[in-house]
C-alpha cells in the first residue's frame, strides 16, 4: 500500500514538473480584442482558449472577461469604457442602414475612429508605455475590421502580428497580402452575388470589390492620428501597416463559402467557435422540446439584433406565419419579450438567452430561421439543420444566397414577405428532403478537415512565433502595385511591338502604293493602244 501510494505520489510529482516546463516552454501571447460585438470575440476567444490549454501564456484585452477563465489566460477588461453591440441593434438603426446602405464612413463611425479613442484608457496607456519585460511578449494576436490603429502594437513592440478575421476574407486585405483576388470568381464581402456569373454580375462585383478596397483606405487614414498620438511619431501610415501582419485566421470554408485561393499567410479556419460543451438547455425550454411530437422550428436573429423593435407589421408576419405551421412548435430568441405585441400564437415560447449549439442539436428541431450570420449559420450547417433566411445588413446577403445555391436555405427579404411567404418557406425546408440531405452532406464536408479549426489555429500562431516575422510573407507584398500588376512588362511589349506594327504598316502602303501605280500604268497603256 505504502509502496503503491509512492509510486502514485511521484506520478503527480511528475505530471506536476511536466506540466510546469510546458509553461515555461510557452509563449507569451498578447491578444487585443477592442471590438464591442460579442460575435467578433468568439471566434478569438476559442483561439485565445486553446493557446492557454496548450501552456502558452494568453493576456487578453477585450470587453468580454470570462467567468472561468482557464489557467494561463489573464483578463484585462475593457468592459464598460464603450456600450456594447450585444442586443441593442434596434430597427431604427437598422432601417437607416437599409435607406443610406452599410457605407464605409458609417461602419469607420461605429467600429473604427471610436475604437482608436479607447488608446486613451490607462489600462491601454500602460501597456504601450511600460510591455511588461519578464517576460516580454512573443507574439501579438489582435481581429482585423476597420480599427487598424491596433496594428501599431506589432510595430511598436518589434514582434509578429497576427490578425483573425470573423468573416470571409475582407476585400482590403488582399492586396496588403499579396493574396491574389480576382473579381470575376471571388465575391466581395459586400457583394450579394455567390459566384458571378452574368457580365452584369461581374461587372457589379468589380465595382463593389473596388469601392469598397478604396473607400476603405481613404477613410481608415484618419485612424494615423491616434497612432501618432498614442504611439508616438515614426510609424508607417495605417493602410502600409497591413503590410506587417504575418498570419491571418479567417473564418471561411470551401464547403460553405466556394473555392478561393490563399496564400500561406491566410489560414481558413472556419468554424473555429463552434465548441460543444454540453451546455444544458433550462428546463422549461427542455420539456418544451422533448414534447415537440411534430418537432420545432428555432427563430433567432444573432446577439445584436432586437426583433422585438420591427414594426408590428412585421412582427405580424411572424405571429401569422406561426400560426400557420402548428402543431410544429416554435423556440425564439427575444432579448425583451414583454415588448413583444400581443397576439403570440400558443405553439411560440420566447426566451431572452438561449445556448444555441444545445438547441441545434436537439433531435426534434427542423429549421432554423435566421438573419444569416455567419457564426450562427455555420453552428446550422454543423448540426445539421436547414434555414430560412432573412439577410438584413452586411455580409448576411451573401452567406444566405451561397446557402440557397448549395439548397441549405430557403431565402426571404423581411421588408416584403408575407405570412404565407414564410410559412412557406418553413414548410419547404422541412418537407423538401433536398434541403435536409443537403445540409447533412455539406456538414460532412464542413467537419472533414485534417485537424479541428481550433488546432489548426494553434498550430499556426506557434509556427508565427517560433519562426517570427516575415516567415510566410509573399514577394507581391514588397513590390510595387505596377510591377505586381506586370504593368512594366506589358509597356515593354508595347514598344517591342509597335516598331514592328509601324514597320508592317510602311510595308503594307508601300506595296500598295506600287501596286495601284502598276495598275494605272497598265491602264494607260492600254488606253494608248
Amino acid at each position: 500500500m505504502c509502496g503503491g501510494s509512492r509510486g502514485s505520489l511521484r506520478l503527480l510529482i511528475l505530471a506536476i514538473l511536466c506540466f510546469a516546463a510546458r509553461i515555461g516552454d510557452g509563449f507569451r501571447i498578447l491578444c487585443v480584442f477592442p471590438l464591442t460585438g460579442k460575435s467578433h470575440f468568439i471566434m478569438g476567444e476559442s483561439l485565445m482558449r486553446g493557446l492557454a490549454e496548450r501552456g502558452h501564456q494568453v493576456d487578453v484585452y477585450s470587453h468580454f472577461p470570462l467567468k472561468k477563465p482557464p489557467p494561463n489566460y489573464r483578463d484585462y477588461s475593457l468592459a464598460g469604457t464603450l456600450p456594447l453591440m450585444v442586443n441593442n441593434l434596434t430597427y431604427q438603426f437598422l432601417s437607416t442602414i437599409m435607406v443610406q446602405g452599410h457605407s464605409m464612413s458609417r461602419m469607420m463611425s461605429t467600429s473604427g475612429d471610436n475604437i482608436c479613442e479607447m488608446l486613451k484608457l490607462p489600462i491601454f496607456q500602460r501597456l504601450i508605455k511600460n510591455p511588461p519585460k519578464n517576460p516580454p511578449y512573443d507574439l501579438v494576436i489582435t481581429e482585423l475590421f476597420v480599427s487598424n490603429c491596433y496594428l501599431a502594437f506589432g510595430r511598436h513592440l518589434d514582434l509578429p502580428l497576427v490578425g483573425l478575421v470573423s468573416t470571409s476574407m475582407l476585400d482590403w486585405l488582399h492586396d496588403p497580402l499579396g493574396n491574389p483576388h480576382n473579381p470575376a470568381v471571388d465575391t466581395s464581402i459586400l457583394s450579394e452575388y455567390y459566384r458571378p456569373a452574368t457580365f452584369i454580375e461581374r461587372f457589379g462585383n468589380f465595382l463593389t470589390s473596388i469601392y469598397i478596397k478604396y473607400s476603405f483606405n481613404y477613410y481608415v487614414r484618419s485612424q494615423d492620428a491616434y497612432v501618432k498620438k498614442y504611439f508616438g511619431p515614426g510609424l508607417p501610415n495605417v493602410v502600409e501597416m497591413q503590410k506587417d501582419i504575418d498570419l491571418v485566421l479567417v473564418n471561411y470554408h470551401h464547403a460553405l463559402s466556394g473555392i478561393r485561393v490563399h496564400t500561406p499567410a491566410i489560414v481558413p479556419v472556419g468554424g473555429l467557435h463552434i465548441v460543444d460543451t454540453n451546455e444544458t438547455l433550462p428546463p422549461s425550454v427542455q420539456r418544451f422540446l422533448d414534447r415537440s411530437e411534430h418537432g420545432f422550428v428555432y427563430v433567432s436573429f444573432g446577439s445584436m439584433v432586437r426583433l422585438e423593435t420591427f414594426p408590428k407589421h412585421v412582427l405580424d408576419v411572424f405571429y401569422g406565419a406561426f400560426a400557420k405551421i402548428a402543431p410544429i412548435r416554435v423556440l425564439m430568441k427575444i432579448v425583451e419579450p414583454e415588448e413583444l405585441p400581443p397576439g403570440l400564437p400558443s405553439n411560440v415560447i420566447t426566451r431572452s438567452w438561449l445556448p444555441q449549439i444545445a438547441v441545434l442539436k436537439h433531435k426534434n428541431i427542423k429549421a432554423f430561421v435566421t438573419h444569416g450570420g455567419v457564426m450562427s449559420t455555420q453552428e446550422s450547417i454543423y448540426f445539421g439543420v436547414p434555414m430560412v433566411g432573412i439577410p438584413l445588413f452586411g455580409d448576411q446577403p451573401f452567406n444566405v444566397v451561397a446557402y440557397v445555391q448549395k439548397n441549405l436555405a430557403v431565402k426571404l427579404n423581411w421588408q416584403n414577405m408575407s405570412a404565407t411567404d414564410l410559412a412557406k418557406a418553413i414548410k419547404m425546408v422541412i418537407e423538401n428532403p433536398i434541403y435536409k440531405e443537403s445540409t447533412n452532406k455539406v456538414s460532412k464536408l464542413f467537419r472533414d478537415v485534417p485537424m479541428s479549426p481550433k488546432n489548426t489555429s494553434v498550430f499556426w500562431v506557434e509556427f508565427i512565433a517560433r519562426h517570427g516575422k516575415r516567415t510566410l510573407r509573399h514577394p507581391l507584398v514588397d513590390m510595387p502595385w505596377w510591377q505586381a500588376s506586370l504593368l512594366d512588362i506589358y509597356a515593354f511589349l508595347i514598344f517591342l511591338i509597335l516598331p514592328v506594327i509601324y514597320a508592317l504598316k510602311r510595308i503594307f502602303t508601300l506595296t500598295l502604293s506600287k501596286l495601284i501605280l502598276q495598275c494605272q500604268s497598265n491602264r494607260v497603256k492600254v488606253k494608248r493602244n
